[in-house]
Protein backbone atom coordinates (compact mmCIF):
# COMPACT_ATOMS: atom_id res chain seq x y z
CA UNK A 1 0.00 0.00 0.00
CA UNK A 2 2.77 2.30 1.24
CA UNK A 3 4.51 1.67 -2.63
CA UNK A 4 1.14 2.53 -4.12
CA UNK A 5 0.54 5.61 -2.36
CA UNK A 6 4.31 6.58 -3.50
CA UNK A 7 3.87 5.93 -6.76
CA UNK A 8 0.72 8.14 -7.12
CA UNK A 9 2.27 10.86 -5.42
CA UNK A 10 5.74 10.60 -7.64
CA UNK A 11 3.16 10.58 -10.94
CA UNK A 12 1.24 13.67 -9.03
CA UNK A 13 4.05 15.50 -8.47
CA UNK A 14 5.20 14.79 -12.59
CA UNK A 15 1.84 15.75 -14.26
CA UNK A 16 1.58 18.87 -12.19
CA UNK A 17 5.31 19.53 -13.20
CA UNK A 18 4.16 19.20 -16.88
CA UNK A 19 1.16 21.20 -16.56
CA UNK A 20 2.95 23.81 -14.99
CA UNK A 21 5.73 23.84 -17.98
CA UNK A 22 2.99 24.49 -20.48
CA UNK A 23 1.32 27.02 -18.64
CA UNK A 24 4.33 28.75 -17.37
CA UNK A 25 4.62 31.39 -21.19
CA UNK A 26 3.55 34.16 -22.30
CA UNK A 27 1.69 33.69 -25.40
CA UNK A 28 2.22 37.03 -27.09
CA UNK A 29 5.81 36.37 -26.38
CA UNK A 30 5.66 33.16 -27.53
CA UNK A 31 4.26 34.71 -30.90
CA UNK A 32 7.26 37.43 -31.09
CA UNK A 33 9.34 34.50 -30.67
CA UNK A 34 8.27 32.57 -33.86
CA UNK A 35 7.48 35.38 -35.85
CA UNK A 36 11.73 36.85 -34.93
CA UNK A 37 12.74 33.02 -35.31
CA UNK A 38 10.88 32.84 -38.68
CA UNK A 39 12.50 35.44 -40.31
CA UNK A 40 16.00 34.49 -38.67
CA UNK A 41 15.43 30.79 -39.91
CA UNK A 42 15.42 32.43 -43.69
CA UNK A 43 18.78 33.97 -43.32
CA UNK A 44 20.31 30.52 -41.50
CA UNK A 45 19.34 28.78 -44.46
CA UNK A 46 20.45 31.87 -47.03
CA UNK A 47 23.66 31.45 -45.68
CA UNK A 48 23.69 27.35 -45.65
CA UNK A 49 24.71 28.07 -42.00
CA UNK A 50 23.32 24.05 -41.64
CA UNK A 51 23.64 24.19 -37.43
CA UNK A 52 21.68 27.08 -36.86
CA UNK A 53 18.56 26.18 -39.26
CA UNK A 54 18.32 22.90 -37.30
CA UNK A 55 18.90 24.59 -34.25
CA UNK A 56 16.29 27.49 -35.31
CA UNK A 57 13.54 25.02 -37.04
CA UNK A 58 13.63 22.63 -34.10
CA UNK A 59 13.17 25.69 -31.61
CA UNK A 60 10.19 26.37 -33.73
CA UNK A 61 8.80 22.74 -33.73
CA UNK A 62 8.24 23.04 -30.13
CA UNK A 63 7.45 26.70 -30.03
CA UNK A 64 4.59 25.17 -32.46
CA UNK A 65 3.54 22.19 -30.17
CA UNK A 66 3.10 25.06 -27.57
CA UNK A 67 0.79 27.02 -29.63
CA UNK A 68 -1.05 23.83 -30.55
CA UNK A 69 -1.49 22.81 -26.96
CA UNK A 70 -2.67 26.60 -26.07
CA UNK A 71 -5.27 26.26 -28.48
CA UNK A 72 -6.82 23.09 -27.93
CA UNK A 73 -6.73 24.01 -24.36
CA UNK A 74 -8.84 27.46 -25.35
CA UNK A 75 -11.09 25.18 -27.11
CA UNK A 76 -13.31 26.32 -30.45
CA UNK A 77 -10.54 27.04 -32.34
CA UNK A 78 -9.69 23.82 -33.92
CA UNK A 79 -8.33 25.35 -36.89
CA UNK A 80 -5.83 27.14 -34.74
CA UNK A 81 -4.83 23.71 -33.59
CA UNK A 82 -4.53 21.81 -37.20
CA UNK A 83 -2.55 25.01 -38.17
CA UNK A 84 -0.39 24.98 -35.29
CA UNK A 85 0.47 21.12 -36.48
CA UNK A 86 1.17 22.25 -40.06
CA UNK A 87 3.84 24.54 -39.32
CA UNK A 88 5.30 21.82 -36.91
CA UNK A 89 5.15 19.68 -39.65
CA UNK A 90 6.89 22.16 -41.85
CA UNK A 91 9.61 22.73 -39.49
CA UNK A 92 10.54 19.56 -39.22
CA UNK A 93 10.80 18.96 -43.19
CA UNK A 94 13.07 22.37 -43.09
CA UNK A 95 15.43 19.98 -40.67
CA UNK A 96 15.15 17.32 -42.94
CA UNK A 97 15.70 18.87 -46.17
CA UNK A 98 18.85 20.92 -44.25
CA UNK A 99 20.00 17.91 -43.13
CA UNK A 100 20.19 16.38 -46.61
CA UNK A 101 22.07 19.67 -47.88
CA UNK A 102 18.77 20.87 -49.69
CA UNK A 103 19.11 24.47 -49.03
CA UNK A 104 16.64 25.77 -51.85
CA UNK A 105 13.47 23.16 -50.85
CA UNK A 106 14.64 23.99 -47.28
CA UNK A 107 14.12 27.84 -48.06
CA UNK A 108 10.76 27.33 -49.72
CA UNK A 109 9.33 24.98 -47.18
CA UNK A 110 10.43 27.89 -44.59
CA UNK A 111 9.03 30.24 -46.69
CA UNK A 112 5.87 28.60 -46.92
CA UNK A 113 5.79 28.09 -43.22
CA UNK A 114 6.44 32.02 -42.55
CA UNK A 115 3.74 32.88 -45.38
CA UNK A 116 1.15 30.80 -43.68
CA UNK A 117 1.51 31.31 -40.32
CA UNK A 118 1.23 35.19 -40.72
CA UNK A 119 -1.64 34.47 -42.85
CA UNK A 120 -3.72 32.22 -40.39
CA UNK A 121 -4.66 33.19 -37.27
CA UNK A 122 -3.02 36.04 -36.67
CA UNK A 123 -6.25 37.58 -38.39
CA UNK A 124 -9.05 35.77 -36.72
CA UNK A 125 -7.56 35.21 -32.55
CA UNK A 126 -5.53 38.58 -32.30
CA UNK A 127 -5.70 39.92 -29.89
CA UNK A 128 -6.62 37.09 -27.64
Amino acid sequence: MSKTINLFGIVLILATGIVYAEAAFDFEELMETIDTNSRNLQGSISNKDANASIDLAKKMQSDFKLVEGFFEKRGNAADAVIDAKKYEDLAAEVVKFVEANDFDTASNKALELTKNCDNACHDVYKPL
